[in-house]
């Protein structure tokens, strides 16, 4: 007597399917690593060309540029701000931006908020928890922007020392530190 199998059998093809998904869960957790550290490493190269740009701008003018377009305000062109991305030669500060006229949204949480804070100025307790000096909590200045708090992406700006840095917490993002940028 013959018994030939004509096809796979149920417990077969469950089994291809429960390692096919395993398979796949597993190269989702990777390419979602990968993202996150690409849009890291993005955000990383973003602050340091805006804050070198800006450095060379407070260079030139002998004070840090304003957040929003001053007008006639010697010794800053009426166009320039960090706000509106261009500085005091008619350059943007980011050359890349996607959007004429503006920074881009952060490339982690995709913000595009500007906060001022003060540098010079003791930090303050913005949420619930320990007061801190670390870079994550700054003392903004403005209601709004104590209201709008840090770590929830954006971008944050020392109008006083022309620092400009990602709106990140470290301790939202532990293994790369975005307030020591």
């Amino acid at each position: 007597m013959n018994l030939r199998r004509a096809a796979f059998t149920l417990i077969e093809v469950a089994l291809a399917i429960a390692i096919g998904l395993v398979l796949l869960g597993g190269t989702v957790a990777a390419y979602n690593s990968v993202r996150q550290s690409s849009n890291m490493s993005n955000a990383r190269a973003m602050v340091g060309t805006i804050q070198t740009n800006i450095g060379m701008d407070k260079f030139r003018a002998g004070t840090p540029p304003p957040l929003t377009a001053p007008g006639a305000n010697p010794p800053w062109p009426a166009t320039c701000s960090v706000t509106g991305n261009m500085d005091s030669t008619g350059k943007p500060y980011w050359p890349n931006s996607p959007t004429a006229g503006q920074l881009p949204d952060d490339p982690v949480l995709g913000k595009h908020t500007i906060l001022t804070f003060d540098s010079t100025q003791a930090s303050v307790v913005i949420t619930a928890g320990t007061q801190s000096d670390r870079w994550d909590n700054p003392c903004f200045v403005g209601a709004a922007n104590i209201a709008l708090g840090y770590g929830k992406g954006g971008w944050l700006y020392d109008t006083a020392t022309g620092s400009f840095r990602i709106n990140l917490s470290n301790d939202a993002y532990p293994g790369d530190k975005p307030g020591a940028w």
